[in-house]
């Protein structure tokens, strides 16, 4: 068993060359760290040869990785391809009526983008992805007060489908929060929040049960007379 460690340890040496955290190991027991493989009767010392194979392991262990490495970056990067297309070609469907040149477009109007949302059974995912889109392409930050045309759009057209009543709504994909959430996400941006990271937040002081210091301190408790004065 000790032998066993020792040739994993010279082993990760080789297959680590610039990393000295194993030497310390190694010199504790410098004999059988030099003889490895051996018997009672025999010490068969580790050859140059050896040393050399061992290092000619590690460095094809080493390619290996760096084309599987490479291999995943570029099946990452095709798959968001495809997914942009994708959506690209939403957008095209649900927004644009037709293009007159690249940097003009004819839109929909806001109840024909509300019926092609429930014709073609859009989720909520499916539209944040198209926003998403919008503001990638846009290549500047959105705001409630300053967005592009087709943001407005789509926010206008998932008000109206959200305001219908589930039975009327053959979609049955809609969870009737779709405007609202992207408002949410819209002002966030305008004000440069990451609400991801602000639910993250909350996720970690819901299960610590620490106390949100930075909106206590701007909590202001109202008297119960001043409040009905207001409310009157």
């Amino acid at each position: 068993m000790r032998k066993m460690k020792l040739s994993l340890l010279l082993f990760l040496h080789l297959l680590l060359p610039d990393c000295d955290a194993f030497l310390p190991l190694l010199d504790r027991c410098p004999r059988e760290s030099a003889s490895l493989g051996a018997t009672p009767n025999e010490k068969k010392m580790l050859t140059p040869a050896d040393a050399l194979a061992l290092q000619k392991q590690a460095d094809a262990l080493r390619a290996e990785a760096r084309s599987l490495e490479l291999a995943l970056k570029e099946s990452k990067e095709e798959k968001a391809r495809k997914e942009a297309e994708k959506v690209d070609s939403l957008i095209d469907q649900i927004l644009v009526s037709f293009s007159i040149d690249d940097s003009t477009q004819m839109l929909n109007t806001e109840e024909q983008v509300a019926q092609l949302m429930q014709d073609k059974r859009l989720s909520a995912d499916h539209v944040n992805k198209i926003f998403d889109r919008i503001c990638e392409k846009s290549q500047r930050r959105q705001s409630i007060e300053n967005c592009s045309p087709l943001i407005s759009l789509l926010l206008d057209a998932a008000c109206k489908v959200d305001c219908l009543e589930r039975e009327e709504n053959p979609n049955k994909r809609w969870n009737h929060r779709v405007e609202r959430d992207l408002r949410k996400k819209l002002f966030a941006m305008g004000w440069g929040i990451d609400l991801e990271d602000v639910k993250s937040k909350d996720r970690i002081r819901s299960l610590t049960g620490e106390k949100d210091i930075s909106r206590s301190n701007f909590d202001v408790k109202v008297p119960a007379a001043s409040h009905t004065a207001l409310m009157a």
